[in-house]
């Protein structure tokens, strides 16, 4: 069980890198608001809180994944760059999504709230000496963990998400 674990791990780590082997891990934290933003931009309340299928998150859902997924990236990143070897908890974001209610989010806010902390976030980053890339964590689940290795990690998990987004928009607006 431990052992498989570890292996569903692995691959969804190597899944999100491989959405930005060839992008500025940077770049792509920096302008996914406003591409969700744009992919949303003409989808009713209605079509943004509608689940594609049972079991399946609502693109108001996922943006409440990214608001809240935010918020742990900027204390990780905080925690790092501050105190390099901290250990870095996980967290189970289908109890997250069950317990702080994204079914009843305000995808407004949601995505305000992701586009604001991001900007926080990348400012940041961008001010960070080239040393500091290189402080770690120690994750509960993935083991040490640079603040490098986590910005793509991040950029792999919004063009994940975005993708998500622009195909249910896609759905969406042809329906």
């Amino acid at each position: 069980m431990i052992r498989r674990k570890k292996t569903q791990i692995k691959n969804y780590t190597n899944r999100l890198l491989l959405f930005v082997v060839d992008k500025n891990p940077l770049e792509v934290l920096e302008s996914t608001p406003s591409a969700i933003r744009r992919a949303v931009s003409r989808l009713t309340k209605d079509k943004i809180n509608k689940s594609p299928a049972a079991g399946k998150w609502s693109i108001a859902q996922i943006l409440s994944h990214l608001a809240d997924g935010e918020i742990v990236f900027a204390y990780r990143l905080r925690k790092i760059i501050s105190e390099p070897g901290s250990r870095i908890e996980s967290y189970d974001q289908n109890l997250w999504a069950e317990n702080l209610l994204y079914k009843k989010s305000n995808y407004q806010e949601k995505l305000k709230l992701f586009s604001e902390v991001r900007g926080a976030n990348v400012r940041l980053l961008k001010s960070l000496k080239p040393a500091m890339w290189k402080r770690f964590g120690i994750h509960q689940e993935r083991g040490k963990e640079t603040v490098e290795k986590m910005v793509l990690l991040y950029a792999g998990h919004d063009m994940n998400h975005l993708k998500q987004i622009q195909h249910l928009a896609h759905i969406f607006r042809n329906k």
